[in-house]
């Protein structure tokens, strides 16, 4: 051992470290992180790295959210999702709602720049701040339960909880944020309807690409049960993206530009990081180091709420939490009940957190500050806490 020094120790200067660099390529900074965190634990990090890379599972789900990049970068280029919008015609609270739900399906960079335009021209007259808070929140509203959210795959992986189950798990709390913020962000509103024509044809037809996948990736996992999930994803965006470029008449020499435009070696990168931290994690003593600490389920959810708001990333802290978890309670997949509460806790703390891309560019673009801004996205945020924390505590005493 280079430094000898308790290895819970180790983990939280480590943590300290990654925390503070968060805002960098967190790939990257995993990586570090896990040769690092290796070195103060005396951990085997050639085992390590060859676990990560000798794990299929880890492979497939590294090139999925390779291709979910390039099919946002291809959706975002050719225009389909604007169309799309345009010709829903409906009501502006609706279209305040679904315009930046939409666009957050796409993984693209600086994504919040491409509905913030929308929701200006939808109802010029809001406060600045009250349309950087419409932005952001729904703009992740739906990808709670997106099954190509990326967030949602590695925490079905670390969790060993299967996929739909999860996204079944978390449609309570998913509706449960559009009410608040239709609450706290919307009712005030005046409700008029838009002038657009409607064409739900185009509407349908547009939205092909972003559905494909997640249906041959259910297909796949529900008749198949036996063959890896992630094989399935893949097939099911592989799928996607032949729509993607069919629909959009996008030509096949394009994909390179978009791929270096999309800058898409950051997805796998930070999947791999991420697994390799984990490895080196559970290699050490860390976990049980931290497991004999006995903490509260109450405080993983504050826990998580407060690494979410810390990092403005959602897969680091689950990354962090669940092994610790399991450690602890000695198992081998996580109660779905228990894992619904702790990632809705990660994702509130994420979405407020100045850390949080979104948020800075949606402040940016509608020239506003964040003091301003956060005191409206607070409301629906805390709220959305407290009614988590009550629901907890109420089925704990039902059951």
């Amino acid at each position: 051992m280079i430094f000898m020094i308790p290895a819970w120790l180790s983990f939280l200067i480590v943590l300290t470290l990654i925390l503070i660099l968060s805002k960098k390529e967190l790939g990257v900074v995993l990586i570090l992180g896990s040769i690092l965190l290796g070195l103060l634990t005396n951990v085997d990090l050639i085992k390590s790295s060859l676990n990560v890379f000798f794990e299929l599972s880890t492979i497939l789900l590294a090139l999925s959210v390779t291709l979910i990049a390039l099919l946002g970068g291809i959706m975002e280029e050719s225009g389909l999702i604007l169309e799309l919008i345009k010709k829903l015609r409906v009501s502006n609270k609706l279209s305040l709602m679904l315009s930046p739900a939409i666009f957050g399906l796409l993984p693209v960079a600086g994504g919040a720049l491409m509905s913030a335009p929308i929701v200006d021209q939808i109802d010029p007259n809001l406060s600045p701040y009250k349309k950087v808070s419409i932005n952001v929140w729904y703009r992740h509203v739906l990808l709670l339960i997106y099954p190509l959210s990326s967030a949602i795959l590695v925490a079905s992986s670390l969790s060993r909880l299967a996929l739909y189950s999860i996204i079944i798990s978390l449609i309570i709390p998913f509706f449960g944020m559009i009410v608040i913020g239709y609450i706290t962000l919307l009712r005030s509103i005046t409700s008029r309807n838009t002038n657009l024509e409607r064409n739900l044809k185009v509407v349908l037809y547009n939205i092909l690409p972003i559905i494909v996948a997640p249906v041959v990736d259910f297909l796949g996992r529900l008749f198949f049960p036996l063959i890896l999930p992630e094989f399935f994803l893949l097939i099911g965006l592989c799928t996607s993206i032949g729509v993607a470029l069919q629909i959009s008449h996008t030509p096949y020499s394009s994909i390179f530009k978009i791929v270096k435009k999309m800058k898409v070696w950051r997805f796998p990168l930070l999947i791999i990081a991420m697994f390799l931290f984990l490895d080196v994690f559970i290699s050490s003593s860390i976990p049980e180091d931290l497991g004999s600490l006995n903490l509260s389920f109450e405080l993983f959810i504050l826990i998580g709420f407060f690494l979410g708001f810390a990092t403005g990333r959602v897969q680091l802290p689950i990354s962090i939490l669940i092994p610790i978890y399991l450690t602890q309670n000695l198992l081998f997949v996580m109660p779905l009940f228990n894992f619904t509460f702790m990632y809705v806790a990660i994702f509130l703390g994420y979405l407020i957190t100045p850390l949080h891309p979104c948020l800075a560019y949606s402040i940016n673009y509608f020239k506003t500050d964040f003091k301003k801004s956060f005191k409206i996205l607070s409301i629906p945020t805390f709220m959305s806490l407290g009614v988590l924390y009550a629901a907890y505590f109420i089925i704990m005493l039902i059951i």
